[in-house]
């Protein structure tokens, strides 16, 4: 990291007219936030708080994703329970001083977000991919406090693993989020159009995503949070088991490739009252074919009614 900070100083300020170019260009695209700033003791959080309800549901994106994510999502939930969706570390609208971004760091950052908006429990958890790790840890960490828990296509530690079988595939992902990284002072990912997170949402997001996709926070978040992918790993590996009768909905794409679907089946059996839904999508669910994550959160809320 140190090393990597000192080559992307170097690169700003050697091609200053490029990283003056880059940094006006994200100023003059800045799109104000939709949701609150909230300052906890580590960040500056963006979070996205609709609906009321005795039941609050908290929806975590996934790698290098943010709030807005759950544009689909979000409204429809938000007519029965309140729902919370954030940004982490210094993607989106947040920023961070927080020199990790492990699942453990979003747990705090959650707490934290609660904490001041004075949101009781109970929570149902629901977390895309990459965020499914730090909503198991949640439930795992506050096992009276979560009331629900939907895991959408989401990664198995074994994913960020070191293995044999991952090794090749980590380094090469980690060299890709390192260029981005020590290149982005300068602009070299705007000029290449190597945008972070997503290219399209719904139209009324367009403008937001040209601004959130190209901020240096963004870079550095996805190239922090890569890195420490295999530590959020391990404290899954080493955090107690879920709470044996709470309710999981495991949503799981078809259109995936056979590790990744082999992977699911380690996920099924987190509870004895897990259930899996087979999505005939891809990776994205919750944009592909939002109902099902919708009714399955209606579900767990139904249950807890």
């Amino acid at each position: 990291m140190i090393l990597s900070t000192l080559i992307r100083n170097t690169l700003g300020t050697v091609g200053f007219p490029f990283t003056l170019w880059n940094l006006a260009i994200e100023r003059k695209n800045k799109v104000k936030p939709p949701g609150q700033i909230i300052k906890t003791k580590s960040s500056e959080v963006h979070a996205i708080v609709t609906g009321e309800g005795p039941i609050t549901v908290i929806l975590e994106a996934g790698f290098s994703s943010i709030s807005i994510d759950w544009c689909y999502v979000q409204p429809e939930i938000s007519k029965v329970a309140r729902v919370v969706s954030y940004d982490r570390g210094s993607y989106g609208w947040s920023r961070t001083k927080r020199r990790t971004m492990t699942s453990l760091d979003s747990v705090e950052e959650i707490k934290d977000i609660l904490d001041h908006l004075k949101i009781q429990p109970p929570y149902i958890l629901v977390g895309h991919s990459f965020g499914g790790l730090s909503m198991r840890l949640f439930a795992s960490m506050y096992p009276n406090e979560v009331a629900g828990l939907v895991l959408e296509d989401a990664a198995h530690e074994n994913q960020y693993m070191l293995s044999k079988e991952n090794i090749n595939r980590i380094k090469k992902f980690r060299r890709l989020v390192t260029f981005g990284y020590i290149t982005s002072l300068v602009g070299i990912p705007r000029m290449l159009k190597q945008k972070i997170g997503r290219k399209f949402l719904a139209k009324e997001y367009d403008e937001s995503l040209e601004y959130i996709g190209y901020t240096l926070g963004a870079y550095k978040s996805v190239y922090r949070e890569y890195l420490d992918a295999e530590e959020s790993a391990k404290q899954l590996l080493n955090a107690k088991p879920l709470r044996s009768d709470l309710p999981v909905i495991v949503i799981s794409a078809k259109k995936q490739p056979e590790a990744w679907r082999q992977d699911q089946q380690l996920v099924i059996n987190l509870t004895n009252n897990t259930e899996q839904i087979e999505a005939d999508t891809g990776h994205s669910v919750h944009l592909e074919n939002p109902e099902i994550v919708i009714n399955s959160i209606l579900k767990l809320i139904k249950i807890n009614s």
